[in-house]
C-alpha cells in the first residue's frame, strides 16, 4: 500500500512538472510537508523541472511551482554556518532545511558536515481587509464581476480595475471555488484570495465593496436551502469581507442578503444584494424534494425585506443578483422537469403574463427556472419605477462565465402600472469565459437604420439568415459597414430591401446612445455585440453623470472597453 501510494504521489507531481508555474522563493510557503518530511526552502524531488515548493496561494490553480533558483534566500544552521545550495542527500538536492532522516532539521555545511538548522517560526502575515462603502459617498463608477479564478489574464484585469478606481465593487458571487461542507476548507480559500498578489493590490486600493454569494462560494454547484452547513458558511463569508460585527447578518438574519443607500439628496443609489440560494427550493429533482408551486428563491422573510426596500425612494436602484434574471425560460426541456412546474398553470400563466410564450432563454442556471418568482420579481421592480421610488432599475449579475448587456420590456398591468423598461449587466468573470452560442433572445437590442439613412431607428432582427448563413449578430458581408436585416419572414430569412447599417460607436439610438463597440469584437464573441464569450476576463461598469442624468453600462475585458451602451435616466 505505502508503495502504492509512494508511486501515486510521484507520478502526480511529475505528470504535472509541464503545467506548474516559474515563482519567486517569496512565492513559497514559508514551510511544507511532502514524501514524510518537512522542508523549510526547496527540492527537487520527484521533479525534472529543478528546484520546487508548494505555494501560499495557488496559480492557475497550480498548488505548487518551479523556483528559479538565485530567488532563494541563505539558510544558517545554529552555530550560524551558511547551508551548501544545494545539500545533496541520498540523489536529492535541497535548498534550505529538511527534516529527512532526522528529528529536526537540518542542512549540510560541507562536503560530509552537516549541522540543525536555525529556523524561526513564522508569523503569518495579516490579510488586508475590504474597504466599507460610505453612504455620504457619490456613486459616479460602480465595478461589478464574480466567478474568481487565480488563472489566464486575471492579473491584467484585476489590475485594470484598480487603474479605473471605482467608487463601489460589487462581488456577485463564486468569489471563491470551495464547493465543500468542510468549513476550515472554506476558510482557507477566502484567505488564499486574500494572499494572492493581485487582490492584495485590489485590497490595498480601498474600493469600498459590497458583495453576495452564489452556489461555488455558497456550498455547492446549483445548491440552495438543502446545502446543511448554510449557517456556517454565512459566517466564513462575512468573515471574508470584513462585515462589521454589527450587522443584521451576524445578529440573526438568516441569509446575506443587504442593502445601502448612497449619495446626497438628488444623486443617491440604492445597492441592493439579494441572497438566491440561502432558502431557494430545488429547480430541479437531483437538488431535493420539488415543492411545486411553493417553489421559492428568495423566501418570504426576504421577499418582505425586498418590498420595503423597493419602496424606498431613490435615484436609481441597482440590484444584485448571483444568477442571471432577465433571461426568459428555456424552452428546450420538457417544462414537467422544472420542480416549479407544479401542475403548470401557474408556471405557464408567469411566462405568458410577461410575454415570453415564443422565447427561449439560456439552458444555463437563471431566474427563469422558477418562472412565478422572477415574474414577481419584476412585477415590484415595474411598480417602484411606475410609483416613482426610483428613475432606473439595473440588475447586475455573475455565474455564466460570459458577460452581456441585456434589456427586458415588462408588460403594462393593471396592478402594476405601464410598461416599464429593465436593463442587466452580466459580468462572469475573472479568469473564465465560455467560447459558445448562448441563446438569449433579452439581449440588448441592437439598433440599426433604413438602408443607409443614418437614423439609428430600427432594431436588428436576430438571428437572421443571408444567403443560407445564419447570423447571430452585425455582419459585413456584401456591404462596407456592419448590418443587419431589420425583417425577417417566419423562417428567419431577411425580408428583401428591409436591412440597415447598424448602429456604431457614439450613435443616438431610441434608448440613448451606443457607446463603444470594440474594433476587436470578432475575437470576443461568438455573434452578438451585447455577448461578450471569447476574452480570457470580463467584469462589468456602471458610469453614472450626474449632471447629464445617463449611465453608461459596459462590459470591459483585461485590456479594452469592449461594448458599452448609454441609456437615460
Amino acid at each position: 500500500m505505502k508503495k502504492y501510494l509512494l508511486s501515486a504521489l510521484t507520478g502526480l507531481l511529475v505528470s504535472q512538472a509541464h503545467a506548474a508555474p516559474e515563482v519567486h522563493y517569496e512565492q513559497c510557503k514559508t514551510s511544507f510537508e511532502y514524501l514524510g518530511a518537512s522542508y523549510f526552502g526547496t527540492t527537487n524531488k520527484n521533479n525534472s523541472g529543478g528546484q520546487w515548493c508548494y505555494l501560499k496561494s495557488s496559480i492557475e490553480d497550480s498548488t505548487w511551482g518551479n523556483v528559479r533558483v538565485e530567488t532563494i534566500p541563505e539558510f544558517k544552521t545554529v552555530t550560524g554556518k551558511r547551508c551548501l545550495s544545494p545539500s545533496n542527500y541520498q540523489g536529492e538536492a535541497f535548498y534550505g532545511c529538511t527534516t529527512k532522516a532526522h528529528t529536526a532539521p537540518w542542512c549540510y555545511v560541507g562536503e560530509s558536515a552537516w549541522e540543525e538548522c536555525e529556523i524561526e517560526e513564522p508569523q503569518p502575515e495579516p490579510l488586508l481587509s475590504h474597504t466599507m462603502v460610505s453612504e455620504n459617498s457619490t456613486l459616479k463608477r460602480i465595478a461589478v464581476g464574480s466567478c474568481f479564478k487565480t488563472q489566464g489574464d486575471m492579473p491584467a484585469a484585476m489590475s485594470r480595475v484598480v487603474s479605473q478606481s471605482p467608487d463601489l465593487f460589487l462581488w456577485m458571487g463564486d468569489n471563491i471555488y470551495a464547493d465543500t461542507t468542510d468549513m476550515n476548507y472554506m476558510r482557507q480559500k477566502y484567505d488564499d484570495k486574500k494572499r494572492n498578489a493581485e487582490y492584495q493590490k485590489f485590497l490595498s486600493a480601498n474600493i469600498p465593496v459590497m458583495a453576495t454569494w452564489d452556489d461555488h462560494d455558497f456550498g455547492s454547484n446549483n445548491d440552495g436551502k438543502h446545502y446543511p452547513k448554510r449557517v456556517e458558511s454565512q459566517l466564513e463569508f462575512l468573515r471574508h469581507f470584513d462585515i462589521p460585527a454589527d450587522d443584521p447578518r451576524y445578529n440573526g438574519q438568516e441569509g446575506v442578503y443587504s442593502a445601502k443607500i448612497v449619495g446626497p439628496q438628488g444623486q443617491t443609489t440604492h445597492v441592493i444584494n439579494l441572497d438566491a440560494r440561502y432558502f431557494r427550493s430545488p429547480t430541479f429533482s437531483n437538488y431535493g424534494t420539488c415543492e411545486g408551486d411553493s417553489s421559492t428563491m428568495l423566501g418570504e422573510k426576504q421577499w418582505q425585506w425586498l418590498q420595503d426596500e423597493l419602496n424606498k425612494p431613490s435615484e436609481i436602484k441597482v440590484i444584485s443578483s448571483g444568477i442571471q434574471v432577465l433571461p426568459p425560460l428555456n424552452q428546450g426541456r420538457n417544462k414537467s422537469t422544472y420542480c416549479a412546474y407544479g401542475n403548470g398553470q401557474k408556471f405557464t400563466q408567469a411566462v405568458a403574463s410577461l410575454n415570453e410564450q415564443t422565447m427561449s432563454g439560456t439552458s444555463y442556471e437563471s431566474w427563469a427556472e422558477i418562472p412565478q418568482e422572477r415574474e414577481k420579481l419584476l412585477r415590484m421592480v415595474q411598480k417602484s419605477l411606475n410609483d416613482g421610488k426610483t428613475k432606473a432599475v439595473i440588475f447586475v449579475s455573475g455565474d455564466q462565465h460570459w458577460g452581456e448587456l441585456l434589456e427586458k420590456r415588462i408588460p403594462a398591468s393593471n396592478q402594476f402600472g405601464k410598461e416599464a423598461r429593465v436593463y442587466e449587466i452580466t459580468a462572469s468573470g475573472f479568469g473564465q469565459n465560455w467560447p459558445y452560442h448562448i441563446e438569449n433572445p433579452l439581449r440588448l437590442p441592437i439598433y440599426a437604420d433604413s438602408k443607409g439613412d443614418a437614423k439609428f431607428a430600427n432594431e436588428c432582427k436576430l438571428p437572421f439568415k443571408y444567403a443560407g448563413v445564419t447570423y447571430q449578430g452585425c455582419t459585413t458581408r456584401d456591404n462596407d459597414k456592419p448590418w443587419c436585416y431589420t425583417q425577417v419572414d417566419s423562417n428567419g430569412n431577411g425580408v428583401k430591401g428591409e436591412w440597415g447599417n447598424c448602429a456604431p460607436s457614439g450613435a443616438i439610438v431610441p434608448t440613448g446612445q451606443v457607446g463603444v463597440v470594440s474594433e476587436n469584437m470578432a475575437s470576443l464573441t461568438t455573434g452578438n455585440r451585447h455577448l461578450i464569450n471569447k476574452s480570457g476576463s470580463n467584469y462589468g461598469l456602471l458610469d453614472i453623470d450626474w449632471t447629464k442624468r445617463t449611465i453608461k453600462m459596459s462590459i470591459e475585458t483585461s485590456d479594452e472597453e469592449a461594448v458599452s451602451t448609454i441609456i437615460n435616466f
